[in-house]
């Protein structure tokens, strides 16, 4: 786990860094690119799949909103497949054409549980090398922004409990981002760590119990 130091960069600027080094897989496999919620983000994502040719899905509940983002940059888009509705069918259509995301963008409901469902709905897609980016998400206990990072309040803690993934907090990108990176060795989890916002002391509890 670590914090990146406050550097300034857009929802865009982030993903084009975290995708700077991303090449189609050596099977020929196309990669996969997923976000929910459209907006900067689709842009740069769109961008970096032209080079590798990547799939891209954005997944986002607005209609107008993807419509507008299509007609004002269509040329930056124009290999993004949009899908309308509510995110969690939208990842679960995904989740049965394509065995493994590369990459996966978590932008959507202001809701910590909404955005743990959208995880989850992915998870068996999200292999060793796959990349995820939250957004409105902190590392618990560090100093942030203003933002409410309420998104990552259930993911970002199981996250750092995994002992698979590496888990980074990008305070100043975004509205405040976390990402994390899928290896295949279980090397990453902190067995001492707890999220401060839910200590109970059950260790010291447990101790006493067994006087």
């Amino acid at each position: 786990m670590k914090t990146a130091t406050l550097k300034k960069q857009s929802h865009g600027d982030l993903i084009e860094e975290l995708l700077a080094n991303a090449n189609s897989p050596a099977n020929n496999r196309k990669p996969v690119f997923v976000e929910t919620g459209c907006g900067i983000s689709t842009l740069s994502l769109g961008k970096v799949a032209k080079r590798v040719g990547a799939i891209v899905y954005s997944c986002d509940y607005n209609e107008e909103k993807s419509e507008e983002l299509k007609s004002s940059s269509a040329g930056m888009v124009e290999n993004v497949e949009f899908m309308i509705g509510d995110s969690l069918q939208s990842l679960a259509t995904i989740a049965s054409r394509h065995d493994n995301i590369d990459f996966l963008f978590l932008d959507s409901a202001a809701s910590a549980m909404h955005t743990f469902r959208e995880f989850v709905t992915v998870e068996k897609c999200l292999k060793p090398g796959a990349q995820i980016l939250i957004d409105n998400a902190a590392i618990p206990g560090t100093a942030r922004v203003l933002s409410p990072v309420r998104k990552g309040k259930i993911l970002v803690p199981y996250l750092l409990s995994s002992p698979f993934w590496q888990v980074a907090g990008y305070p100043g990108a975004g509205d405040s981002m976390v990402g994390a990176f899928l290896h295949d060795m279980p090397d990453y989890a902190d067995p001492e760590y707890e999220d401060p916002g839910y200590i109970d002391n059950w260790r010291s509890l447990f101790k006493q119990e067994l006087k």
